[in-house]
C-alpha cells in the first residue's frame, strides 16, 4: 500500500546536475509535483569500458581486412539475403 495515494509512474533518462533533477519537456505538467524517487545510475566506466571494447573490435575487424575482396557490397549482400528465401 502507497501513504503517497494514487500514483502515476514515468520513466525517464536525465542527468542529475548540481543536485537537479530536470524534468524532460514532455512532463512539464508534472512541474512542482510531489514525487516519490528511485534513481538508478548507470556506470560511467563501465559504459566507457563496453565502448573501448566495442572500437577495439571494430578496428581489429578493420585491420583483418575481413571483406576487402568484395568488390560490390550491394550485389554481395542481395546474394545472401537470396540465400535465406
Amino acid at each position: 500500500m502507497s501513504y503517497f495515494g494514487i500514483m502515476n509512474t514515468v520513466e525517464f533518462t536525465t542527468t542529475i546536475e548540481h543536485g537537479i533533477i530536470h524534468l524532460p519537456k514532455e512532463f512539464e505538467d508534472y512541474d512542482n509535483a510531489v514525487a516519490h524517487v528511485s534513481v538508478t545510475l548507470e556506470n560511467r566506466d563501465e559504459i566507457k569500458a563496453k565502448k573501448d571494447r566495442l572500437f577495439a573490435a571494430f578496428k581489429k575487424a578493420q585491420e583483418a581486412k575481413l571483406f576487402a575482396d568484395i568488390d560490390d557490397p550491394v550485389a554481395w549482400q542481395r546474394k545472401l539475403r537470396d540465400e535465406w528465401d
